[in-house]
């Protein structure tokens, strides 16, 4: 049988339970604390890792972009040689010259789209994958 006071029961009730010990309030401190620090080392990996992704994306995205433009300049340059140098009266995407330049041209134009929507879908913002504005 066990015995309780009534001030026992109201200074439970006050309290909230019990009262704990020293060592009882620094062993349940520790084991927040454990769980807390797993929690946030968790989410900190997971971030790093979204943003070693990210800053693979921006960078495979810089190389295709930069290859683009060289292509750009390829084709111009080529342009330039069938209507100046060649004097070629008519040209166009079907030009045997030029075609394979412009299909390569669009399939890079894709995958950068691609590349661009990923890095958006992380987090990613048009503003960071902008050269000129850094």
């Amino acid at each position: 049988m066990i015995i309780v006071s009534m001030q026992d029961v109201l200074v439970l009730k006050r309290t909230g339970g019990p009262k704990m010990t020293f060592s009882e309030k620094l062993k349940k401190f520790m084991e927040t604390s454990v769980d807390a620090s797993k929690e946030f080392l968790e989410k900190a990996a997971d971030q790093a890792q979204v943003w070693g992704e990210m800053g693979k994306l921006k960078i495979e995205i810089l190389q295709l972009r930069s290859k683009a433009q060289s292509l750009t300049a390829k084709l111009g340059a080529e342009v330039y040689n069938l209507l100046v140098e060649k004097n070629e009266p008519m040209i166009g995407a079907s030009t045997p010259e030029i075609e394979p330049l412009i299909k390569e041209l669009e399939q890079l134009g894709s995958l950068i789209d691609e590349k661009e929507a990923l890095y958006r879908s992380k987090g990613g913002k048009d503003s960071d994958l902008n050269e000129k504005e850094k």
